[in-house]
C-alpha cells in the first residue's frame, strides 16, 4: 500500500510539473507583452528554486547497507582501467559501479534498461566523486560481490535502441579499431571503445566536441527525415518529430546535450506548429527554462554547460564574425562558426578544464566540415550496412561506407597533427590573446562600415 501511494504521488508530481512546463513553454512563445514579463519571471524564479530544492534533498536521501536482489542497468558499461564502470538503479536510487573480475565481465555485456540480480554494499561517494555525478541523480558508490548470469530484458524502446547502436556499429566492421571507435562516438556519441591516445588527441587539439553527441547530431537527424517530414500535417508532424527526438535521445544514452538539443527542436516545431516562429536565441531561453524545471539536476552538468554555451555563441556571434571576415562566403562562414561556438564554451572549460589550446580553431575549421558530413550521411549508411553484414551482399555495405572511412580517418589525422602542434602555458596565453584581439578589430570594422 506504502508502495502504491509512494508511485502514485510521484506520478501525480510529474504530471503537475508536467502542466506547469508547458504552460510556461506557451506563455513564454506568445507573450510578448512586458507589462507580464516581471510576474512570469517571478514566477519561473520560484518554482524553479522549490523544485531544485526539492531535487538536492532527495539526491541525499538513500538507504545505504547491503543489498541483494534486482538492479536495473542505467548507462551501457564502460571500461575504466581494469574496471567495468556502470550505473545501476537499486530500489529507485541511482549507484556507480566499478566492477572487477568475474562481475565485470557479467556486468560488461548488461545493456541499458535491462535488469540483474546483484549482491552488494552500498555506500557513500567520496565529495569530489558526488559533485562529479550529481547531474546523473547518483547517490552512491555500490561495491558489487556478485552477479548473477541471467538478465531480465529492457523496455520495448530500450531493446530497440540497444538493436540500433548494435546495427550501426556492425556496419562499421570494415573499419580499423580506432576508426570504429571514432565513428561510433561521432555518430551516436559512443566514445566508451576510444584509445586514451585518441581521447587525449581529441581533448588537446580543441575537437573533444566532436565525440559528444550534440545539437548538430539532432540536426543532421531531422535534416535527413525532412523530406518526410515535410508531407504531413502541422499536427502529425509535431507528433512525428517529437517521436523521433525521444528514439534519437534513448539511442545516445540520454545525454544532457542531446536532451537540450531535442527540446530546442521540439519548442521550435511546436511555435512553428502554433503558427508563432520564435527567434532562436529565445528558443534557447525557453529551453534552458524547460529542461533545468524537469531536471534541476542538469544545472551540475559540464556537457549541458558546453551545449547551451556553444549554440549561445552561434546565435550571437556567428552571424556579426562571419560577415566581417575577408574571403570566400563559405570560408568566412566555418570560421565564424567555429570561433563563435570556442567563444561560447570557453567559460565552462576554462572552469574545468583550463585554457585550450589556440590551435583548435586550426583544427576545427579542418575536422568540422567532414566530420559534418561522417554524421549527416555515416547514420544511414551504417544501418545499411549493418543489415547486409551477414548476408552476400556484405561486400556492398563495406562499398558503401568506404567515403565514411576516409572522412572518419581525416577527422582522426587532424586531431593527432594539431595535438602535436598545440602550445601550452604563456605561449598558448598569448595566441589567445591574438586571436581576442583579432576578433574585436574585426567587429569593430563590421560596426563601422554598418554606421
Amino acid at each position: 500500500m506504502c508502495a502504491t501511494r509512494a508511485v502514485d504521488k510521484t506520478f501525480v508530481t510529474s504530471i503537475v510539473v508536467a502542466c506547469v512546463i508547458s504552460l510556461l513553454l506557451i506563455s513564454t512563445i506568445f507573450v510578448y507583452d512586458k507589462r507580464f514579463l516581471p510576474l512570469l519571471l517571478l514566477v519561473i524564479v520560484i518554482i524553479g528554486y522549490l523544485n531544485g530544492t526539492k531535487a538536492m534533498n532527495e539526491l541525499h536521501r538513500v538507504e545505504l547497507g547491503q543489498y541483494s536482489g534486482l538492479a536495473r542497468v542505467i548507462s551501457d558499461p564502460q571500461r575504466s582501467g581494469a574496471a567495468t564502470q556502470i550505473i545501476l538503479d537499486v530500489s529507485g536510487d541511482r549507484f556507480i559501479v566499478y566492477a572487477y573480475g568475474p562481475p565485470g565481465w557479467r556486468l560488461n555485456r548488461a545493456n541499458a534498461g535491462e535488469q540483474i540480480f546483484v549482491t552488494g554494499q552500498r555506500s557513500k561517494l567520496a565529495p569530489d566523486q558526488a559533485t562529479r555525478w550529481i547531474s546523473r541523480h547518483v547517490k552512491g558508490k555500490f561495491e558489487i560481490e556478485s552477479v548473477e548470469e541471467n538478465r531480465l530484458v529492457a523496455s520495448p524502446l530500450f531493446r530497440g535502441a540497444q538493436r540500433v547502436r548494435k546495427l550501426i556499429d556492425r556496419g562499421a566492421t570494415s573499419f580499423p579499431y580506432d576508426e570504429r571507435s571514432l565513428f561510433t562516438g561521432l555518430v551516436i556519441g559512443d566514445d566508451s571503445q576510444q584509445s586514451k591516445q585518441m581521447v587525449t588527441a581529441f581533448r588537446k587539439s580543441g575537437l573533444a566536441h566532436l565525440v559528444a553527441v550534440s545539437g548538430q547530431n539532432v540536426a543532421f537527424v531531422l535534416a535527413g527525415l525532412s523530406p518526410l517530414l515535410r508531407r504531413l500535417s502541422k499536427v502529425l508532424r509535431l507528433v512525428v518529430t517529437c517521436g523521433i527526438l525521444m528514439w534519437f535521445v534513448v539511442i545516445t544514452n540520454i545525454e544532457p546535450s542531446v536532451v537540450r538539443a531535442a527540446v530546442m527542436a521540439g519548442v521550435a516545431t511546436l511555435s512553428i506548429s502554433l503558427g508563432r516562429p520564435t527567434r532562436t536565441l529565445r528558443l534557447l531561453a525557453i529551453t534552458v527554462i524547460a529542461t533545468i524545471f524537469f531536471d534541476p539536476l542538469l544545472a551540475w552538468s559540464v556537457g549541458y554547460y558546453m551545449s547551451v554555451g556553444a549554440t549561445a555563441g552561434l546565435c550571437v556571434l556567428s552571424g556579426p564574425l562571419s560577415r566581417t571576415i575577408p574571403g570566400p562566403r563559405w570560408l568566412a562562414l566555418l570560421i565564424g562558426t567555429t570561433i563563435s561556438a570556442q567563444i561560447g564554451v570557453a567559460p565552462a572549460v576554462v572552469f574545468v578544464f583550463g585554457f585550450p589550446a589556440a590551435i583548435g580553431i586550426v583544427a576545427n575549421v579542418l575536422a568540422v566540415p567532414v566530420a559534418s558530413l561522417v554524421m549527416l550521411v555515416g547514420l544511414p549508411l551504417a544501418l545499411l550496412a549493418g543489415a547486409l553484414n551477414e548476408t552476400v551482399l556484405s561486400w556492398f555495405g563495406t562499398l558503401v561506407m568506404w567515403p565514411v572511412f576516409v572522412g572518419v580517418r581525416w577527422v582522426w589525422w587532424v586531431a593527432a597533427i594539431c595535438e602535436r602542434l598545440s602550445f601550452t602555458g604563456t605561449v598558448n596565453f598569448g595566441l589567445w590573446i591574438a586571436v581576442l584581439a583579432l576578433i574585436l578589430s574585426l567587429l569593430h570594422r563590421g560596426a563601422r562600415v554598418e554606421g
